[in-house]
């Protein structure tokens, strides 16, 4: 195997991670400009959804695209369920396994439906019994490796298929009651808000009612003051400068009041 430089070992010992794949550079703006641009020139939604894209994939010939565009049209979902993993067929359509499924395989725990709701001690349970099985493995390997695994090894597998089990039975009550839990934030939430609310809608109502009756008391004295003008020869015009004061006036004491109420 040919040694690499030494500055390219130095910079592979500084990455605690794999550089990512090249393509991640042509998710830019304007990549996403040019294809929406010719999404809606072949009639194709700009913005398409997940179901919306297997159906409009199609419609886009990826080979008659610009190379840096094509990496933004993601292909379609697979169609086949199944899947390959070591070398062993698996089906992401098929239910999990259960005990009943695996005639070797002795339930461990009861199969009252109360041991489905509340788990807790059973898994405690099984657990401190693989441990115990491991620390017994452990002690017969090391006085006689040839035999000493088999029985212990087939009880540790008993006790995990049993977890395994348990807890996946345990997950649709554990759905429920965090979906339960979020619902219940929500509405908490909600209701908070909604009584922030209130508060807020009564303090303009105080502001309101305040500001209605300082343009009332302004009102009546600009008056007062037009009334005084015209006696000595203001007329009409000082009435009317009057009154357009005091309506500044009235309008910067009401900002006064909201922001003092904000700031409580």
């Amino acid at each position: 195997m040919a040694e690499q430089p030494p500055q390219q070992s130095a910079e592979r010992m500084k990455a605690p991670f794999p550089t990512p794949p090249p393509f991640y550079q042509h998710f830019t703006k304007d990549n996403l400009r040019s294809l929406r641009r010719l999404r809606k020139e072949a009639g194709v939604p700009t913005n398409p959804s997940h179901t919306d894209n297997i159906i409009s994939h199609p419609d886009l010939d990826l080979l008659a695209l610009p190379p840096e565009l094509r990496y933004l049209i993601p292909p379609p979902p697979p169609t086949d369920p199944t899947i390959h993993t070591f070398g062993f067929a698996r089906s992401l359509a098929a239910p999990p396994p259960t005990l009943t499924d695996l005639p070797d395989i002795t339930r461990l725990y009861p199969s009252h439906p109360s041991v489905l709701l509340n788990p807790q001690a059973h898994l405690i349970s099984l657990a401190r019994t693989q441990l115990t099985s491991f620390l017994t493995l452990i002690g017969n390997l090391s006085q006689n490796p040839a035999e000493g695994w088999e029985e212990e090894t087939k009880e540790i597998e008993e006790v995990t298929l049993n977890m395994l089990d348990l807890v996946n039975r345990y997950r649709p009550h554990q759905a429920r009651e965090t979906l339960i839990l979020a619902m219940e934030e929500r509405v908490r939430r909600m209701r908070a808000e909604t009584e922030d609310i209130g508060r807020l809608k009564g303090r303009v109502r105080k502001v309101m009612a305040g500001l209605q009756e300082e343009g009332a008391k302004r009102s009546g004295r600009v008056e007062g003051l037009g009334v005084k003008m015209q006696g000595k020869g203001g007329e009409e015009a000082g009435g009317e400068v009057g009154r357009r004061k005091a309506r500044q006036r009235a309008a910067w004491a009401a900002l006064d009041e909201v922001g003092m109420g904000e700031g409580r």
